[in-house]
């Protein structure tokens, strides 16, 4: 079983919305609460949802974001490690597409995350193929969904 890690507030955007709601039913399940509360005492100012904009209705809250984590993949060094040099050459030249250069680059060296959705769509690109084993990447982690 593995351990819960500690909310590592490095990982907070600088410009993300906190939420200071304390009577919220939703608070202890939203990710703008759980960022408010983990503030370091040597970060004097964040960005917040002004408590005039607080609805009376929790469920209907536009700014609420879940703390459940998702599952991010980085690198792509491994990922036609398995496959027939023909096929790799075809799923490369697709996988590519998905992004710019740069962008892709950045996620080769490990500077961007490729998130689910990116996931999916190497997963679809790979079952054209014929390919139904999952994508290989360098590593994974289970990150909050700050987006």
């Amino acid at each position: 079983m593995q351990q819960e890690q500690p909310f590592d507030y490095t990982r907070v955007p600088h410009d993300y919305a906190h939420c200071f709601n304390h009577d919220c039913p939703r608070a202890a399940e939203c990710l703008r609460h759980l960022t408010g509360l983990n503030i370091p005492k040597d970060v004097p100012l964040v960005r917040c949802v002004s408590p005039s904009v607080w609805p009376t209705d929790a469920d209907k809250c536009p700014h609420y974001r879940t703390t459940k984590k998702i599952t991010l993949a980085w690198g792509l060094k491994h990922l036609l490690d398995d496959l027939p040099y023909n096929i790799a050459l075809d799923v490369n030249r697709s996988v590519r597409r998905l992004w710019a250069h740069t962008s892709y680059q950045r996620m080769a060296r490990y500077e961007r995350p490729i998130t689910p959705e990116l996931q999916q769509k190497i997963v679809r690109i790979l079952a054209r193929k014929g390919i139904t084993t999952p994508p290989r990447y360098d590593y994974i982690t289970e990150e909050y969904d700050f987006r």
